[in-house]
């Protein structure tokens, strides 16, 4: 709702400019000399300046949410291997692979082991967007009991559709074990939380699943396990974030190579590498000064 009328506060601000400017055009159309040819004249930029269109903030901002930390530990892998290590591994190189690309500024949620209850970091990403165009990745690994289930999969957010969407949102969404609540619902009724939080957030649903499917492809062709495709879930991560927003399973700690492979530095740089690409490209669909319900069509056919 937040986003909505922003839009519409936006919309109305190139009519009320061109309705100030009327009263002086008048005036200078009244004030030609009798007899002279009717010329279009335009007031002196010192009188109307201030009445024209104001230039988009250029500036695009990226929150990166590496998933769990501190007190919460994410899902335990094979050989010791945990969740929170991993997302925090590729989020801090997410972070370096975007410096320097012009007019975008860059957030982490957490930058060491630290733990943030997880229905707080769509608020903090909320706060760091403002009123610019700006984008959540949250970095997360996944765990099975079948040992062979390996791959990266990228959701968005929405009502779960299979057991294993289902899954993932109960594992994600848990309350830590290792202490802490992980960060509790806004209401006493967690399914009304999430209507809720969904109904504010719905404006930024088909540009969600639009970065989803950018984030997907261009992961799964620098990783080796399989492309597991683009999924959706109730996922409290990104439930409060009131922009396009994802969460990234970038691989299964529970597979013993791809646990291996997910402590690698080289397989963080390709992840981060392709990661990157996927914003840059993600923001030439969705441009500085636009609203998502404004360009929703532009380069999705929705």
């Amino acid at each position: 709702m937040r986003a909505a009328r922003l839009s519409a506060k936006r919309l109305g601000r190139p009519f009320r400019r061109r309705a100030a400017l009327l009263p002086l055009v008048f005036a200078v159309a009244l004030a030609a000399p009798p007899g002279a040819q009717a010329q279009p004249r335009v007031p002196p930029l010192a009188l109307v300046g201030h009445l024209l269109p104001e230039s988009p903030d250029p500036v695009r901002v990226v929150v990166i949410d590496p998933g769990h930390g501190g007190f919460d530990p994410g899902s335990p892998g094979a050989d010791g291997v945990l969740e929170k290590d991993v997302a925090l591994a590729v989020g801090l190189a997410v972070a370096r692979a975007l410096e320097g690309v012009p007019d975008l500024e860059v957030h982490l949620t957490r930058d060491r082991d630290v733990g943030i209850p997880v229905w707080d970091r769509g608020d903090m990403a909320t706060r760091l967007k403002g009123e610019r165009p700006g984008i959540l990745l949250s970095i997360h690994a996944n765990a099975l009991d079948d040992l062979n289930t390996r791959g990266v999969e990228t959701y968005f957010l929405s009502e779960a559709r299979t057991e294993h969407e289902r899954r993932v949102a109960a594992l994600e969404n848990a309350p830590a074990a290792g202490g802490g609540d992980g960060g509790a619902t806004t209401t006493d009724d967690p399914a009304l939380a999430f209507i809720l939080n969904e109904l504010r957030n719905l404006d930024h649903i088909h540009w969600s699943a639009d970065l989803a499917q950018i984030v997907q492809e261009r992961l799964a062709a620098v990783h080796p396990g399989r492309d597991r495709g683009v999924k959706q879930a109730p996922l409290a991560v990104i439930t409060n974030a009131l922009m396009p927003s994802v969460l990234v399973e970038v691989g299964f700690v529970s597979h013993p190579a791809e646990a291996r492979m997910l402590m690698d530095p080289d397989f963080h740089a390709a992840a981060a590498e392709a990661l990157a690409e996927a914003v840059v490209e993600f923001f030439e669909r969705y441009p500085p000064g636009a609203s998502s319900g404004e360009v929703s069509g532009a380069g999705s056919g929705r």
